[in-house]
């Protein structure tokens, strides 16, 4: 059970993670040039809350691919390819399409079954 404790650690992280970076990436406006829109992302606390996360990801991780086949710990992670979308539907009103459900479903069976060979 700690294995599987800290793989759902391992996904909330990225999934936060990744949100986060989209809060960041809207901070810096649509016309920010590269080289000042880096320097602004060290400032914005939302890029510093995704790195946190990202390192709290990488070291639940590791911690368990000590214990499970990377195929069956990396295709866990694939639920990170259904959750932030439904968060950004959620979160930032961002659109909901046929193919996104279906391609959610395709994951989601994809998880299921790896997750079954995995026992």
């Amino acid at each position: 059970m700690e294995t599987y404790g800290l793989l759902a650690i391992v996904i909330a992280a990225n999934v936060g993670g990744q949100l986060l970076f989209k809060v960041a990436a809207g901070q810096l406006g649509a016309n920010a040039n590269p080289l000042s829109a880096m320097l602004r992302l060290t400032t914005l606390p939302a890029m510093w809350g995704a790195v946190v996360l990202y390192a709290i990801t990488i070291i639940a991780w590791v911690w368990v691919l000590r214990s499970t086949p990377l195929s069956v710990a990396y295709s866990a992670v694939a639920l990170v390819f259904i959750l932030v979308p439904i968060l950004a539907i959620w979160l930032f009103r961002e659109p909901v399409s046929p193919q996104l459900v279906a391609g959610a479903i395709l994951i989601s069976a994809g998880v299921l079954l790896v997750q079954l060979q995995g026992r």
